[in-house]
Parts: structure tokens; sequence; C-alpha cells
């Protein structure tokens, strides 16, 4: 009866010596797979916010450009029609 519960012991043993091995690959595995989505998902993210400040920067200065040329059409305008009234009319 002693040697039989040896016997199951050894193999106990033997049989679980594998399966830390598997356990402690999957886990590396595991680790090595989430710091990966990790740090892809970080840089993505990265990515798409320097983008949109780029677009939003590009937007703005459109519209800045759009608003200085409306300005100075209605600058030049407005100078036209002064100047227009203030000319003397010659009789």
């Amino acid at each position: 009866m002693n040697k039989l519960f040896t016997i199951i012991a050894v193999l106990g043993v033997v049989g679980l010596l594998p399966s830390c091995a598997s356990v402690g690959a999957v886990i590396e595995g595991g680790k090595d797979v989430t710091t990966s989505i990790v740090d892809t998902s970080v840089k993505t993210a990265g990515n798409i916010g320097t983008a949109v400040l780029r677009d939003a920067s590009d937007i703005v200065n459109t519209a800045a450009d759009a608003a200085e040329g409306v300005v100075d059409t209605v600058v030049t305008e407005i100078d036209k029609q002064t100047d227009e009234l203030q000319e003397p009319k010659k009789d």
C-alpha cells in the first residue's frame, strides 16, 4: 500500500510539472498579448488625437483666411463709398 501511494505521488508530481509549465506559458502569452493591445491602443489614440487637432487647426486657419478676405472686401467697398461722398461736386 505504501508503494502505491509513492507511485501515485511520483506520477502526480511528474504529471503536474508539464502543466505548471503550460500554465506559465499561457500567463506569459496573455501578458504579451495584453501589453501589445494596450501599446497599440495608446499609440492609435495618440495618432487620432493629433490628427483631430491638425484638422481643427486647418479649419480655424481656413475660417480666418475667409474672414480676412470678407473684411478686406468690406473695408475696400466702404472706402470707395466714403470717397464718393467726400469728392466735391463739379458744377
